[in-house]
């Protein structure tokens, strides 16, 4: 079927356009590395009808000049619970799994939670925004046991990174329908990262019962739980920029924004500080103070980098109460090549724990594409489809249990409607499919003996220690990983 536009001008059907726009994605996604990024929010304010051209109150973290579209003065409170489900098999000691679930009620403003406010100040040159959201944050947890045999620990027990981010905004109408905007974030950094180090790697010789240990045994492990707790007063704090830009002509919407990585920090990216950390050393005994009175002695210390995000967005019109949206992220993550993890602690050379350890991440920039149709029906309800392909942070080699990556399709449903006069709620519905993957060859594994004796010796071989200077002397991550996403989300806005 077709129809003709106000214009006089001939429109194929929306579902038409729809496919079309779903065939290209999927028919790109393979230039691509086609895996999925493990630390972002991809739903940023909320599984609803966001985007660089909508508008909403999450505008402020999808492109701050949209935020002008937002009239009168308005209230959002958004979450989304997210249950991910990971297996891992064909590493040495059997199959691992996790079943996560992250959701947003908590203290910090928790994970998926969305909370801003807006006002137009009583007419349409100028728009301000408040909003406090997690843009950037990775949460995987795997089984303990009892053996401390664990197939992931020398890659990740548990990771749970938080960035909080504090973003008012600003939205300027300055001709017709053309709009500039600019944000600032206060980011706000915690989180706990609890892995073993095979101490056999760093040169070191654990005894287990009377003899040397050997490579993988976990009695010659040393075990680092880093944790800063997740409160205000535990984080530790950069800035970010943004800004985009809006324009419509007739029936078509368009929309650039652009977030910045974190900047003005101590570090190159953010830091977290583990106040709260305590190491286990081989032979699975406790570092504590030179009295051995307290654990308090040991305090660590991790940073890694986040990325630049560049985002555009077309909204077409394509008759009233009918629209078809595309939306494209960039993340910029190659600059997240590692995690760079520091132990002090008057003990730990004692006790035969290595004070300084890198764990490899090695990310590509992401592509995160989407199309979405949506309709209204008679202002009240509206209903949506949309589909999200995203590429890849990691390559297939480096997969391992703390980046967790694959293909992923997500197909998702929309609904909104008005509840009252000034009450709208909406819910959206998303399931995200990833393939399995098989990280083998692995990126990681240790040197042979004759490398790992020079790049211990003192003004050892520079080339030897190439590859742990950048985290992959590690037991092999080689395996078959598989993961399987759903997110459920409500949206709440009172519309003054």
């Amino acid at each position: 079927m077709r129809f003709v536009d106000g214009r006089g001008a001939t429109v194929a059907r929306a579902p038409v356009a729809l496919g079309l726009a779903v065939g290209l994605a999927l028919a790109l996604a393979p230039e691509f590395a086609a895996h999925a990024s493990p630390i972002d929010d991809p739903f940023v304010g909320g599984l609803s009808f966001t985007g660089p051209t909508s508008a909403s109150l999450a505008a402020i973290y999808w492109n701050p000049a949209a935020l002008g579209l937002v009239r009168g003065t308005q209230v959002m409170i958004a979450g989304t619970v997210t249950y991910a489900s990971t297996t891992v098999t064909g590493l040495p000691g059997g199959t691992a799994s996790a079943h996560d679930l992250r959701q947003p009620f908590q203290w910090p403003l928790g994970p998926g939670a969305f909370l801003g406010i807006s006002s137009d100040l009583g007419g349409d040159r100028f728009t301000l925004g408040f909003a406090t959201y997690m843009p950037y944050l990775e949460q995987t947890k795997y089984a303990l046991s009892p053996t401390m045999n664990e197939p992931t620990r020398y890659q990740a027990l548990q990771v749970d990174l938080r960035n909080l981010e504090l973003v008012p905004a600003l939205s300027i109408r300055f001709a017709g329908d053309f709009r500039a905007g600019v944000s600032t974030g206060f980011l706000f950094s915690t989180g706990r990262l609890s892995f073993a180090e095979d101490t056999t790697l760093d040169g070191m010789s654990p005894s287990c019962n009377g003899v040397p240990c050997g490579q993988g045994n976990p009695l010659g492990d040393a075990r680092i739980d880093l944790s800063s707790g997740n409160g205000l007063g535990d984080a530790k704090f950069s800035v970010t920029v943004g800004g985009g830009l809006y324009y419509r002509r007739g029936n078509v919407e368009v929309g650039v924004a652009y977030q910045s990585r974190p900047v003005g920090g101590a570090v190159p990216g953010v830091e977290v500080a583990g106040e709260q950390t305590t190491v286990t050393a081989p032979g699975n005994t406790l570092v504590t103070c030179p009295t051995g009175s307290s654990t308090r002695c040991v305090f660590g210390d991790l940073t890694y980098r986040l990325p630049d995000v560049w985002i555009g967005g077309v909204t077409w019109k394509l008759r009233p109460g009918l629209e078809l949206s595309a939306t494209a992220r960039w993340l910029w993550l190659h600059v997240h090549d590692r995690m760079d993890v520091r132990l002090t602690g008057p003990t730990l050379e004692a006790a035969g724990v290595p004070q300084h350890i890198v764990l490899y991440r090695g990310f590509h920039d992401v592509w995160d594409l989407r199309g979405r149709v949506s309709y209204w029906f008679r202002e009240r309800v509206r209903l949506g489809a949309q589909l999200r392909v995203e590429t890849s942070a990691v390559d297939a080699s480096a997969v391992n249990a703390a980046a967790v990556d694959g293909l992923t399709i997500q197909p998702m449903g929309l609904v909104e409607a008005r509840l009252f006069k000034h009450l709208w709620l909406a819910a959206g519905y998303g399931i995200a499919f990833m393939g399995d993957v098989n990280s083998n060859p692995s990126a990681f594994g240790p040197l042979d003996p004759a490398q790992t004796k020079a790049c211990t010796a003192l003004g050892g071989d520079l080339d030897a220690c190439a590859l742990r200077n950048a985290g992959r002397v590690r037991p092999t991550a080689a395996g078959t990983y598989s993961r399987v996403v759903q997110d459920f989300g409500l949206t709440m806005t009172a519309k003054f």
